[in-house]
């Protein structure tokens, strides 16, 4: 109740941690992808030098090999881009993205902040193209920023946000936010 009531979100999937959080995201977008009709709508977009979990799927997401190439062959489908480019961005997004994941202050690479027309403009193309803006705020949440979510400070709102660590206050706890558009997508059994 308190996330929903202090974020964008309507619905909230708690699971053990930031992976998981992130893994749901990805999934959640594969799946309105899939339920949305346009055939192979399935890529995700992910940035160089990010780091969005160790599951095969979120080290796949996370664009840096040193994590991923002992455990190939990988998830197809993610085409990874310089952060902070639009015009990279540009080029890969199309009607086949069924998501943006993108970090608005990349931690694993150095702190590296996203610029705000850079969001902006991935905010846009998702609208252009149906597919969902993920912020990975697992690192950057619950204060971390300033604002309850660094999502809060850009003036550009997600579909779906992760957030974990801070979150739980050392209790390992992750949680997926989204709102009643795309929740509905996840059904028992899903």
């Amino acid at each position: 109740k308190q996330l929903t009531e202090n974020t964008f979100a309507d619905k909230v999937f708690f699971c053990n941690s930031g992976a998981e959080a992130n893994e749901a995201a990805l999934k959640l977008a594969r799946k309105v992808g899939l339920d949305s009709g346009v055939a192979g709508k399935s890529g995700i977009v992910a940035f160089n030098n990010a780091f969005h979990g160790r599951t095969l799927f979120t080290v796949s997401a996370g664009g840096q090999p040193k994590y991923s190439q002992d455990f190939a062959p990988l998830p197809n489908g993610i085409n990874h881009v310089a952060f902070n480019d639009l015009e990279a961005a540009k080029a890969v997004i199309n009607e086949q993205t069924c998501a943006v994941i993108v970090e608005p202050i990349q931690g694993e690479g150095g702190v590296i902040p996203a610029d705000i027309e850079f969001l902006k403009g991935l905010r846009a193309l998702c609208d252009e193209f149906g597919a969902l803006l993920i912020f990975d705020e697992v690192q950057t949440g619950v204060g971390r920023t300033g604002s309850l979510y660094a999502y809060m400070n850009s003036g550009v709102t997600p579909d779906i946000l992760t957030t974990a660590k801070a979150l739980g206050g050392g209790f390992p706890v992750g949680a997926m936010l989204t709102t009643d558009k795309f929740a509905p997508h996840f059904s028992v059994g899903t």
